[in-house]
This record gives structure tokens, C-alpha cells and sequence, in this order.
């Protein structure tokens, strides 16, 4: 039975090599080994192309045409990436916003503590308020060390996926590279089969 390693799934499927370990992880496809590679069996692929398309594989479903220098993702892991990042982008402001107001507040706490000497009556409320800055100030820096976990575990969330990014690019430079070496050696074969052709037509 015909059966196709990772990468040629992923271009007949139209998705990323890493789609299809994951659909492997996830029992969508079941392949077996051989000499150290798994092997999907074309009826596999055919099935899941079947579901994920809509439509019948076509006897020639790899697209060789394919732009090298373009990395191919699925729609919905470029949404949750887009969104990843502008979350990171969101939190990132929040943080500046919240070192100006821990800055504020000790400003203000400081204020407050230079002011809380001055009269039994006004101490008191100054104490009051003071209590209460202080305790938003605690609040502040929680947000804070939350909002620096959060962007903290975005980045290098991000990172990752620039990593996953650059292997696929590699990949298909290797992909590029080894189609350009068969064609010049098709294109190699062709010139010494016309060749061929032109010394036996020049014999007696």
C-alpha cells in the first residue's frame, strides 16, 4: 500500500509537519515505522482529507508549485498566535501602567507618613488613609509580579513559536535545495538522451 512520511502528509493535507505529529499525538492518524521513519498509509491521508476538506484527494494531491520561501500555517494556530501576542502587548502596557501608579502611591505614602505628625485629628485620617494607600500599594505590587508572569511566560511562549518557525524554514530550504538538484539531474539526463538521439540518426 502507498504511504507517505510526515512532511509529504503535511503538504498533501496543506498544514505543518508539526499538525501532523499532533494529529499522530491525537489518534487522528495511525502510522507505522519503518526503517526509523513512520509511514501514513495513503488511505489514511485520503480519509482526513476527506473530513478536513470536504471533498476527495485528487490523484496527484502534492503541489509541487508550492512558494518555498512561505511557511504554511493553520488558520487557527496563527489566530491563537495573533492573539498571544496581542495579549502579551496588553499586558505589557498594564505593567507600565502599574509601576506609575506603585510610583504614585509611594510618593503619596511618603507624603503621608511627613504629614501624619502634625495634629491628634488630622494624624488620625492620615493614619486612615495611609492604611489604605498602603494596602493598594500591596495590591498594586501583586498585580504587578502577576503581570510580569504574564509576560514572562507570552515571551517565551513567543520564542518557541519563532523557533517552530525558523525549523520550518529550514526545512523548506532543504526541500528547495533537494527539488532543484533532482531537476538539474533530470535536466542532465534529458541532454544525454537527445544526445543519444542525435548520434544514432548521424549513423549510416
Amino acid at each position: 500500500m502507498e504511504s507517505y512520511g510526515i512532511i509529504e502528509a503535511a503538504k498533501i493535507l496543506k498544514v505543518t509537519d508539526k499538525t501532523i505529529r499532533n494529529y499522530i499525538n491525537r489518534g487522528f492518524l495511525k502510522p507505522e515505522k519503518w526503517n526509523g521513519t513512520w509511514r501514513i498509509s495513503r488511505n489514511e491521508i485520503e480519509e482526513l482529507f476527506r473530513k478536513k476538506y470536504g471533498k476527495k484527494m485528487r490523484e496527484n494531491q502534492i503541489d509541487m508549485s508550492y512558494n518555498p520561501d512561505q511557511i504554511i500555517v493553520e488558520k487557527a494556530e496563527f489566530e491563537v498566535q495573533q492573539q498571544q501576542l496581542g495579549k502579551l502587548a496588553t499586558i505589557e502596557i498594564a505593567e507600565r501602567e502599574l509601576r506609575t501608579e506603585i510610583r504614585n502611591l509611594n510618593e503619596r505614602n511618603a507624603q503621608l507618613e511627613a504629614s501624619s505628625a502634625s495634629g491628634w485629628t488630622e494624624a488620625r485620617a492620615l493614619k486612615e488613609e495611609l492604611e489604605n494607600t498602603r494596602e493598594e500599594l500591596n495590591m498594586a505590587k501583586e498585580r504587578e509580579k502577576q503581570a510580569e508572569q504574564d509576560v514572562n511566560w507570552l515571551r517565551k511562549l513567543q520564542k518557541e513559536v519563532e523557533i517552530t518557525a525558523q525549523k520550518s524554514a529550514e526545512t523548506i530550504q532543504k526541500l528547495r535545495e533537494e527539488n532543484q538538484r533532482l531537476s538539474d539531474l533530470l535536466y542532465q539526463r534529458a541532454l544525454g538522451l537527445a544526445h543519444a538521439d542525435t548520434e544514432e540518426m548521424a549513423e549510416p
